[in-house]
């Protein structure tokens, strides 16, 4: 009985001390790769998220303004690939309902027809709002029919070229439309956004046809 307890008051042997290391460090590596594993799956489905969440507020962003428009007009050469201006129809305030409606006038013909009003512009371009090819955000306009800027807003970030369209070699373009710009029916944005959450990335192209429905 007394060398038993003279044995514990001696401690650990230096065997068991490395038993326990070698267990430790094993339990240690384990937790660490699973906790790793977690942290960037965790990752990617963040940057995954931002970047589908971003590229579909670009489209539904445009979306009412491209169903209300009047006309369209494609930015000039090499621009109109990323530049849109549309015409809206001008507005009314109707005092009774506490709302703005259309502003519909007659012709000389007696046919009714909606006046223009504004435009709104989206186009690609630099962090202070300069046309841009591979510019890294979306922005708008608000211009009045005589060209003044009326509002400029940011509506994203982190934009980058689209994928490569196979007839063309080129990256697609963020308007297109159909059938063509002087019979226009319906516009296709398309738009990529890449987002980065700790050492993943993720890109997100969205693409949406909208029709004209003042056309």
């Amino acid at each position: 009985m007394r060398r038993t307890i003279r044995q514990a008051r001696m401690g650990f042997t230096l065997a068991e001390v490395l038993t326990a290391a070698m267990i430790l460090s094993v339990v240690i590596g384990s937790v660490s790769q699973i906790y790793t594993g977690a942290l960037r799956a965790w990752y990617r489905g963040t940057s995954e998220n931002l970047s589908q969440q971003k590229a579909s507020w670009v489209v539904q962003r445009m979306a009412p303004d491209l169903r209300e428009g009047i006309s369209v007009t494609p930015g000039t050469a090499p621009f109109d690939s990323c530049y849109i201006a549309i015409r809206l129809p001008d507005k009314t305030y109707d005092s009774t309902n506490q709302t703005y409606r259309n502003h519909i006038d007659v012709n000389g013909l007696g046919e009714p027809y909606l006046v223009p009003g504004n435009f709104a512009v989206f186009y690609r371009g630099d962090a202070e709002g300069n046309l841009d090819l591979h510019g890294a955000k979306i922005w708008r306009r608000l211009v009045s029919p005589a060209g003044e800027v009326l509002k400029q807003y940011e509506i994203a970030d982190n934009v980058i070229d689209n994928p490569t369209d196979p007839a063309t070699g080129e990256p697609r373009t963020n308007f297109r439309y159909w059938p063509d710009v002087y019979r226009l029916s319906s516009v296709e944005v398309t738009v990529t956004i890449q987002e980065k959450a700790g050492s993943k990335k993720s890109s997100t192209t969205m693409t949406g046809e909208l029709a004209l429905r003042n056309r």
